[in-house]
């Protein structure tokens, strides 16, 4: 089981870059779906619209900084370098309160079973998926839109979520369920 691990996790990379742009439209879709149901935000019709005006930059922008993180970590096997590139320039999307680690909870508990395999079968390489990866490139995504940062604020919530979701799917076909 763990070679098979292995080699899904060695594959990762190239399937992640080539449904990347699957990935963002889906989150997309949920993101709306979630808007639509929350009767506590404001304007959840303008920012329904925002999304679907701006799904084509959030596509595309998703797609060119998870192939950037995938290439990085191809190449030497460490987010740092990607990740530490988006971070100086997340500032306006990050003014609202962080509640990533809730919006994470089960992603991130998957996340740790896939980490935290017996040490003989232990898989170094799977820490380069993290979360953090991709939610880097959910923001660099959204700060590339045309969505203005106060309402970049506002959906950003709903992304974590949407991007939750998708990470929980992409670590339980990895094994981490």
């Amino acid at each position: 089981m763990s070679e098979t691990r292995n080699n899904a996790i060695d594959f990762l990379p190239g399937m992640l870059s080539q449904n990347a742009q699957s990935m963002m439209r889906s989150m997309v879709l949920a993101m709306q779906e979630e808007m639509a149901q929350d009767r506590q935000l404001a304007n959840s019709s303008y920012c329904a619209l925002l999304l679907k005006l701006s799904e084509p930059d959030l596509v595309r922008e998703f797609d060119v900084a998870i192939k950037s993180a995938m290439t990085s970590i191809k190449n030497s096997n460490q987010t740092e370098i990607f990740t530490a590139d988006l971070s100086l320039s997340l500032e306006p999307i990050d003014d609202v309160v962080d509640s990533s680690a809730s919006d994470f909870a089960s992603s991130a508990a998957l996340f740790g079973k896939l980490c935290s395999v017996e040490p003989e079968h232990k898989i170094e390489s799977v820490e380069a998926f993290s979360k953090d990866v991709f939610l880097a490139a959910l923001k660099d995504a959204f700060l590339k839109s045309r969505i203005d940062s106060a309402e970049a604020a506002k959906i950003m919530p709903y992304a974590r979520r949407a991007l939750n979701a998708e990470l929980v799917d992409l670590y339980g076909k990895l094994g981490g369920r």
